[in-house]
């Protein structure tokens, strides 16, 4: 008799735990989470597996790209609400610096961003819409909404474009132009603990069936501009929501709890308040970069390095 053989009859424990390895090693081959996804790309080849199936359930076309185009290959589709078009990337994919969006370029702060959802809304799809996150150690450090149209849009569509801008709850907020020819431009600072969109929620719930941990609360800066044309035809909009995760490195632990972070109670949480300003003050200047890429035109199609450190960007 062996010393394997002796073993693994007299050692029960040791027997049920090789029995659980094996147990174990094919529910990862078949349900692999994130992290093995990107350490380990060949499992989405595997026959029957949870991303395998992801990457060959699209029969019905190529979901859109955050530049209006074809998504990479490896996208599978949402179920698209109604005539919206939408589309949800493989999470794998990464990006840095800023992308293709809308005919311009979405300027991105520091670190890895991720598509989630992506496509087009509205009457005619007319808006391009994508959601990205970022992570750090596998956690969900940021999230960007943007939005922009692809044709004017009818005049009314700029109504209330600015009421984000003037909401009491803000921490902070600056109106750049109300109205002067035509152009209505803001930007603010407010907490985030939910939306009302469903696209938003959606791309919430996405990363949340893929396994990555959101942190209860983010710090969200907000740019709208919308701009009449000349000739009356309508409005251009353009709306960049960025949420970034107030939270201990690698964690989803707020650095203060939850009640400190309405803006009456800031002052009592040092850290919250913290980060409250180094928010605001990279937003100050994070807005001229919005508006080079979505509208004048981003130098090099890439946020400049030195203003694209956000208070949430995981370490260099």
């Amino acid at each position: 008799m062996t010393a394997f053989s002796r073993l693994w009859r007299r050692a029960p424990l040791w027997r049920w735990s090789l029995y659980g390895a094996v147990f174990f090693l094919g529910l990862g081959l078949l349900f692999p989470t994130p992290y093995l996804l990107h350490r380990f790309p060949f499992l989405t080849q595997i026959p029957g597996s949870a991303a395998h199936r992801g990457q060959t359930n699209d029969q019905s076309g190529a979901p859109s790209a955050p530049d209006g185009g074809q998504a990479p290959p490896g996208s599978t589709p949402a179920p698209p609400p109604g005539p919206d078009r939408v589309g949800a990337p493989d999470i794998n994919t990464t990006f840095s610096g800023g992308i293709p969006f809308g005919g311009h370029t979405l300027p991105l702060p520091a670190g890895m961003w991720h598509p989630v959802l992506t496509g087009q809304v509205g009457p005619g799809g007319a808006v391009l819409f994508t959601i990205l996150a970022r992570t750090d150690r596998g956690i969900v450090t940021g999230v960007i909404i943007a939005r922009i149209s692809s044709r004017p849009q009818p005049g009314q569509s700029a109504d209330g474009v600015e009421n984000s801008c003037h909401d009491d709850r803000n921490f902070a907020s600056r109106v750049l132009s109300e109205g002067h020819n035509g152009l209505l431009e803001c930007w603010a600072v407010a907490r985030s603990v939910g939306s009302s969109s469903d696209l938003v929620n959606a791309a919430f719930q996405r990363l949340h069936t893929l396994g990555f941990p959101i942190p209860p609360l983010f710090v969200a800066t907000t740019w709208v501009r919308a701009q009449a044309m000349k000739d009356g035809s309508g409005v251009n909009l353009a709306a960049v929501d960025t949420l970034l995760a107030p939270v201990k490195p690698a964690s989803i632990q707020l650095l203060a709890p939850l009640p400190y972070w309405d803006k009456a109670s800031l002052a009592k949480a040092p850290d919250a308040e913290r980060f409250v300003q180094a928010t605001t003050h990279w937003m100050a200047n994070w807005v001229g970069v919005l508006r080079e890429g979505l509208v004048d035109g981003l130098p090099g199609n890439t946020a400049p390095a030195d203003v694209s450190r956000d208070p949430a960007a995981p370490p260099f």
